[in-house]
Parts: C-alpha cells; structure tokens; sequence
C-alpha cells in the first residue's frame, strides 16, 4: 500500500519534471519568492517635527509668584 503511493508520487513527478509549462511555472514561482525575500515589508515611520526647547522661564515670564491669594487645593 505504501510503496504504491511511492510509486504513484514517483511516476508523477517524473511527468512534472518532463513537462516544459511545469518547469516554467515553477520557474517563475522560484523567482517571485526570492524577489519577496529580498524586499520585506517595512511600515513607513512618522516623522514628527522636532519640538522647541522652551525654559520654564521663559514660560511664566511675567507671572508674579505671589499674586495668587489662595494656595490651597
């Protein structure tokens, strides 16, 4: 039982490899995995614009330290 579908497969094969549309399919198949393979799939990366570096000076100028009455939260 197992050696006839060994020669089954066999005899298959040996018609796949005579048949030039095979060799040519399977030609083109070998190339498009190699061409995947050298281009992976990358996302594209955001690009986010670079900030301005601010001192917290420069942010409460003109803010007065004391005005605020009430301190308490």
């Amino acid at each position: 039982m197992l050696s006839d579908k060994i020669e089954r497969i066999n005899r298959l094969r040996k018609e796949a490899m005579s048949n030039p549309e095979f060799l040519k399919a399977a030609q083109e198949h070998q190339k498009a995995l190699e061409d995947s393979e050298e281009t992976p799939f990358e996302p594209k990366k955001r690009k986010y614009k670079a900030r301005a570096t601010r001192a917290l000076s420069d942010l409460y100028q003109g803010v007065d330290v004391g005005q605020h009455g009430n301190t308490r939260h």
